[in-house]
């Protein structure tokens, strides 16, 4: 056990693992802003759905919007550090990128639920994840690359 400790403990003080610490610092506060994203995404629909009777796609549409918004200003700021003021043009490049993570998640879950006979939720978490990585290393390189 000894031996696996130390093997582990070089292994994380090596300078390719200290050259990564960045973009592990980066990807967890991307998941955070993920999961207030979550919350942000589920009151925004249950209130057009429920309070104002919007139809579900309506209000699904308003809260990946809205979400969406939140998550630009969040990771914007607090995840990459950037604070040059190309709005336009980073929103654009951001919405783009959440609005390709979306429809991939939505192919994920016919392909392994519709398709596969998968459990939805198994293939929700399989979508989540893929949506996680596919969002998070496509906003570093094109919408914030300047940072990374």
């Amino acid at each position: 056990m000894k031996e696996f400790l130390d093997g582990l403990l070089t292994a994380v003080r090596s300078p390719r693992a200290a050259s990564q610490l960045p973009v592990m610092r980066q990807f967890v506060k991307f998941s955070l802003v993920g999961t207030i994203n979550t919350l942000v995404s589920t009151a925004v629909y249950t209130l057009a759905t429920r309070p104002f009777g919007l139809d579900p796609l309506i209000g699904n549409a308003l809260a990946f919007v809205v979400a969406v918004t939140v998550s630009f200003f969040l990771n914007k700021f607090w995840t990459f550090g950037n604070w040059e003021r190309r709005y336009a043009r980073q929103y654009s490049r951001f919405f783009t990128i959440s609005g390709v993570g979306f429809l991939t998640s939505e192919l994920v879950i016919i392909l392994l639920h519709k398709i596969g006979g998968l459990h939805d939720f198994i293939a929700f978490f399989f979508a989540i994840a893929i949506g996680l990585l596919w969002n998070f290393n496509a906003n570093r390189s094109w919408t914030f690359p300047w940072r990374t």
